[in-house]
């Protein structure tokens, strides 16, 4: 037809194939494939992880990692063979063997059991003007987790899934490109597993048997075909070894992961007070509040506003006193006004710190405080200076910031007339000159012998502009609160983002669908390497019910950032506002996240020594059973808490599925028999929530606000089972987590001769605990205390 519903026909060039090999050599760490006019690198930098470098044109241009922390060389040596036989070159790590096909160059990996996986099928890599890409195989039962951002559920096959951030306002389930932008997955199948990252910072998309059913494909308008194959066998390895390439999340302070109450906007420092007092007055635990840009002096950035904030270090004095920390919104608009004596605005232009267009004009948009520029954070002076600038905020007491609009959100209209979202235009010049990455100053010198200078363009960088930013906050942040973790929170960045600040999922809608949406959304960015993560608590956009409100904090207690946020013109959703009996739910969830703090901080230390995710869902921990591959509203805290929430309205009863093993059912103390479905009963107070046998969960009392009590009695929950467990304590707030100054202990629970043993062996770290009583309780069996001395104990039930 040449027409289909108006759309006029479109022919797409033909896609250039790789050539056949002519040659091949290898080095200590590399092979190299001659393939006529182009040529393949395949990079070994550990048994299980491989990168996949193609040039089209026979040449590599100098490259850019701005996710990857680890240069090519920085990977420990490991030894592997290589094969060059008449029809294939064959590559053999200690866990995998990789097969390059002379006569095209196709790539597939086997693992040591002889299963394929990552095959290259079709072209196998091939180019075209603007664009490279590359098609693999997909295998019966296969599922695809990840992609960073995502809504929609959780398994992604059969889906297109574009790279490029966005302000992702009123999105949905069919919503593509958001304020995230993280190209990697990993690919699920019974007998294996394995992980992509694509290696690419220009606009990129995977579509995952979308076009052709059987066949995967990643594209990017980056000259070069980049990426890295992570074989498992298991998600927990993969990313291990994927956020050792890209980062792991430092730890952040304990009072992080308290309540944070948020509003757009709480207009005035009376409306603040009354805020804090509403919520100690009522009980209600909470940490942190969040300032929306109606701090600020007309929305001018590092300001704040003479009539409705007059006396900001006194207020943010006063709230410490009380409890709460403060946390302020920065956006990346500059308000353009000269001659205004407006600081920022004058010192970033002196010193030409804003984006330009390629012609050298200033490049201005409309956001909040209407014309506004942009300072260019690839330039590593820029975010020295931007970094800097937070020092107004902390020397008055904020502990942390909030960065939003950074995706970039601009408009080329002021706000309010209509007009349309723009970005910098993809010619922009950006970055340091000569830019070659952001590996720091010892991957910089080792690299300096690079020849040309690069330049770098907003079509390269755009998804770095939010990451960029995080990074210049976070970096001043710990220049200027030496002694203490900050808090930083972006809602746009790219992989790796990780390093730099907690994520929260932008704009959602106070709908059912977004509270269903949620879990999936938040365990994909966990399965993409971003464990400090959450939503709007009862939706940003739109009112929520009081049953809808009452589910969400249910939910909102397993999220690992746990922060309610609403809209201007909505109704205010903080938690008595819906009537007694809603708020007494939402007691009862904040202060069992309270009481589950010590249990949670230890789920955040060991996503920041290992990536694994805190909020995970159930294939993570049962890779080989297939029916936990789509199961989207499950999860798992850690890994023994699981919880199977409420979404719908008017719903109390739901099907929970049970995988192997022994269950308990954390209300009740009921035990079940995995694997099985059950049917669970969930008034509105009720949100299911079972444990594994053996768990074992540190917990404490109740608290009003992180240290707000002395840390005088712990409380070890332990079910009936096998395990170990490594229980991590420290101060929760100094910078000094990479010496010794932590607590470690190692607990383990067994059965012997019909008694429950748990051994706790000797304190390992200096750090050393306020004395306290310790509570070991075998759940349903009985307890035992003593006061901890460091020493190790054994106690039989």
């Amino acid at each position: 037809m040449p027409q289909y519903f108006g759309k006029l026909p479109t022919t797409n060039q033909p896609w250039n194939n790789i050539g056949s090999v002519q040659a091949v050599d290898w080095s200590e760490r590399t092979v190299n494939f001659d393939c006529g006019n182009s040529r393949l690198h395949i990079s070994i930098l550990s048994p299980n992880l491989v990168r996949v470098r193609f040039a089209p044109t026979g040449e590599f241009t100098p490259r850019r990692s701005w996710a990857v922390t680890m240069d090519d060389s920085e990977w420990t040596q490991v030894p592997f063979k290589v094969q060059d036989n008449e029809t294939a070159v064959e590559i053999t790590t200690g866990k995998i063997r990789l097969c390059v096909e002379k006569q095209n160059s196709r790539l597939v990996c086997f693992d040591n059991a002889n299963r394929p996986f990552a095959e290259d099928v079709d072209l196998g890599i091939g180019w075209r003007r603007g664009a490279v890409a590359g098609w693999k195989k997909i295998y019966a039962d296969e599922h695809f987790y990840g992609f960073g951002e995502r809504t929609g559920f959780l398994d992604k096959l059969s889906q297109v899934k574009t790279n490029w951030t966005v302000d992702a306002l009123d999105y949905d389930a069919l919503t593509d490109e958001m304020y995230q932008a993280i190209p990697f997955f990993m690919a699920l199948r019974p007998e294996l597993s394995y992980g992509i990252f694509f290696n690419t910072t220009f606009w990129s998309q995977f579509d995952i048997g979308a076009a052709q059913p059987g066949v995967w494909k990643m594209e990017t308008r980056g000259g070069e075909l980049d990426y890295y194959i992570i074989y498992g066998p298991e998600p927990a390895d993969i990313l291990r070894i994927y956020t050792q390439l890209t980062g792991r999340m430092p730890l952040p302070p304990k009072w992080a992961l308290g309540y944070h109450q948020c509003r757009w906007s709480y207009e005035s420092e009376d409306v603040v007070r009354k805020l804090a007092q509403e919520f100690r007055q009522r009980r209600i635990p909470c940490d942190v509040i969040h300032l929306d840009i109606d701090y600020m002096q007309g929305y001018r950035v590092f300001t704040w506003s003479p009539k409705r904030f007059p006396e900001p270090a006194k207020l943010i004095g006063d709230l410490a006193q009380a409890g709460f920390k403060t946390v302020t919104i920065i956006d990346p608009g500059v308000k353009y006004e000269p001659e205004a004596n407006y600081q920022v605005f004058n010192e970033g232009l002196a010193k030409d710190y804003f984006v330009r267009k390629a012609d050298g004009a200033l490049f201005h948009g409309y956001v909040w405080p209407e014309k506004a520029v942009f300072p260019d954070f690839l330039r590593s002076d820029v975010r020295q200076w931007w970094g800097d600038l937070h020092k107004s905020l902390t020397d008055i007491g904020v502990a942390g910031i909030w960065n939003d609009m950074n995706e970039p959100a601009i408009d080329n209209r002021p706000f309010g007339d209509g007009g349309e979202k723009i970005w910098f235009p993809l010619d922009a010049p950006q970055g340091d000159e000569g830019d070659k990455g952001d590996k720091g100053e010892d991957f910089q010198s080792k690299i300096q012998n690079l020849k040309s200078k690069i330049d770098v363009t907003h079509l390269e960088v755009h998804n770095l502009y939010g990451l960029m930013m995080a990074k210049a906050c976070a970096e001043g942040l710990k220049r200027h609160r030496q002694q203490e973790r900050s808090f930083v929170l972006t809602r746009s960045g790219y992989a790796g983002v990780q390093r730099w600040s907690a994520v929260w999922m932008g704009d959602n809608q106070s709908l059912w669908e977004h509270l269903e949406m949620s879990l999936p959304m938040l365990c994909n960015m966990g399965l993409s390497g971003v464990a400090f993560v959450g939503c709007d608590i009862g939706g940003f956009a739109g009112n929520a019910t009081a049953e809808l409100f009452a589910r969400w904090m249910q939910v909102g207690m397993l999220y690992p950032l746990m922060r309610g946020h609403s809209a201007m013109s909505t109704a205010r959703h903080e938690p008595w506002v819906f009537g007694d009996r809603t708020e007494n739910i939402c007691r009862e969830y904040i202060n069992l996240r309270y009481q589950l703090l010590p249990y949670i901080y230890n789920l955040f230390w060991e996503a920041a020594q290992t990536g694994a995710p805190i909020l995970r869902p159930l294939f993570y921990h049962y890779p080989r059973d297939r029916q936990t591959y789509t199961i989207y509203d499950q999860v798992f805290l850690g890994a023994s808490l699981m919880a199977a929430p409420i979404y719908r309205p008017e719903v109390e009863y739901r099907a929970v599925y049970l995988p192997a093993g022994t269950w308990y059912d954390w209300w009740t103390g009921e035990q079940y028999a995995g694997p099985t479905h059950i049917l669970s009963h969930a008034p509105l107070e009720k949100m299911p929530l079972y444990v594994r046998g053996g768990a074992i969960i540190p917990m404490q009392p109740v608290q009003q606000y992180v240290d707000e009590l002395p840390q005088n009695s712990l409380r070890l929950r332990i079910w009936p089972g096998e395990n170990q467990y490594l229980f991590f304590e420290d101060d929760g707030i100094s910078n000094s987590g990479h010496n010794q100054n932590y607590s470690l202990r190692e607990i383990r629970v067994y059965t012997q001769e019909n008694q429950i043993v748990v051994d706790i062996v000797p304190r390992v770290g200096e750090w050393i605990p306020p004395e306290r009583e310790v509570i070991v309780e075998v759940v349903g069996i009985g307890e035992q205390r003593f006061t901890d001395n460091g020493s190790a104990y054994t106690w039989r039930f």
